[in-house]
């Protein structure tokens, strides 16, 4: 059988060694792999932002792909190294709340706090402790190199799950910020900037879909109802400021070939309040 896809996600930086060592790395004990990156621009130590983005995307990749994830602000510390299966793919990386919106979908409800949740049903995880299948000697700031992608090449081998380490009753969790209604009106948060400066929002097209909306309300400009695309010729804010759903289905506010982001001088965690028709 093909060797399955591994998936590299990482807040190294596109112009980072350490992404091609890792590379190096998972090539020399499997020469036949097949490494894609998901992106290296995570921000940071960003480890709800790394998490929002393994949520939304890693389902676009085949079902046997290895995700390896290395947001780790406390790599060397006691915090643990995780392999969680799920139906959609294995994740290879700490266990610091980075799979958190990976396994969201597999819960029977949000967690309301921070905090370890237990495996969901239908998903399996184990603790990283077997040295063998790592690099020797193991670096204390870089498992990325020495840990994770020296496992995520063995699995890539067929070496079995169970093998790399007992199971795990539970997983770190990381919530995100929930959007509320009040008085016909949904009170959100930008979660992200994206690279164009488009901001967007924790605000879902499911919860848009059942009523009209009316407008689009942040930093003291209101965005009458919703485009349709970025350059949509309808009604906007000074011309250019545009409201729409996103291709991950969350509204998005954006500016016609500009940055939204620099244009309202706005970021994550600026408050967004779309007001509902009937």
């Amino acid at each position: 059988m093909e060797s399955p896809i591994i998936v590299l996600t990482t807040d190294f930086g596109a112009g980072s060694p350490a992404v091609g060592v890792m590379k190096g790395v998972i090539l020399t004990i499997n020469p036949q792999a097949n490494i894609v990156d998901l992106t290296h621009q995570v921000d940071p130590q960003k480890v709800l932002q790394g998490a929002r983005i393994l949520g939304g995307s890693h389902r676009f990749f085949p079902q046997r792909s290895i995700h390896i994830a290395v947001v780790d602000p406390g790599v060397g510390t006691s915090r643990l190294g995780l392999l969680l299966t799920t139906p959609h793919g294995r994740f290879v990386g700490p266990d610091n709340g980075l799979f958190s919106n990976v396994i969201r979908g597999y819960m029977p409800h949000s967690p309301d706090a921070d905090g370890p949740v237990p495996i969901p049903e239908g998903c399996s995880a184990r603790i990283l402790d077997q040295p063998r299948y790592w690099l020797d000697p193991v670096s204390n700031t870089f498992h990325g190199r020495d840990v994770f992608s020296p496992v995520a090449a063995h699995l890539s081998l067929g070496v079995p799950d169970a093998e790399l380490g007992p199971p795990a009753e539970q997983m770190d969790f990381l919530t995100t910020p929930q959007p509320s209604i009040q008085n016909g009106e949904i009170h959100g948060e930008v979660i992200s900037a994206d690279h164009f400066g488009n901001l967007v929002t924790n605000i879902t097209a499911a919860s848009l879909s059942s009523t009209a909306v009316l407008a689009v309300g942040i930093k003291g400009r209101r965005i009458p109802g919703l485009s349709k695309t970025f350059h949509d010729h309808g009604p906007a804010v000074d011309g250019v400021l545009v409201a729409l759903i996103s291709s991950s289905g969350y509204l998005e506010i954006a500016v016609r070939d500009g940055s939204a982001a620099q244009y309202l001088e706005a970021g994550v965690g600026e408050a967004v309040i779309v007001q509902l028709g009937h």
